[in-house]
């Protein structure tokens, strides 16, 4: 016989969480990092945003479904660095 639960916890705190850290990271790193280190600086920024979705996601403390809530707060972040490294790539190139 399982307990229910009284207040059901937030869904998607965790991952929102997540995606936020990553496009302020990657923000950071377009604006404050020089462009010929910027691919060092966001490959870094991917491996943060991998390590704080595991841990955002352990600290929710919900099993069920966790490999998919990883999953989809990385690939989210991940997602995310790509298309700030692309804007900032872009802008870089374009003539001003």
């Amino acid at each position: 016989m399982t307990i229910p639960e009284l207040a059901p916890r937030r869904r998607y705190g965790a991952i929102a969480a997540t995606w936020a850290f990553a496009l302020l990271v990657a923000v950071m790193i377009a604006v404050v990092v020089p462009l010929d280190s910027h691919f060092r600086w966001f490959g870094l920024a991917g491996g943060a945003t991998l390590i704080f979705a595991f841990v955002a996601q352990l600290i929710d403390g919900r099993p069920s479904g966790y490999i998919f809530r990883v999953s989809v707060a990385a690939l989210g972040g991940m997602t995310l660095i790509g298309i700030v490294a692309l804007v900032a790539v872009l802008a870089a190139v374009s003539p001003a």
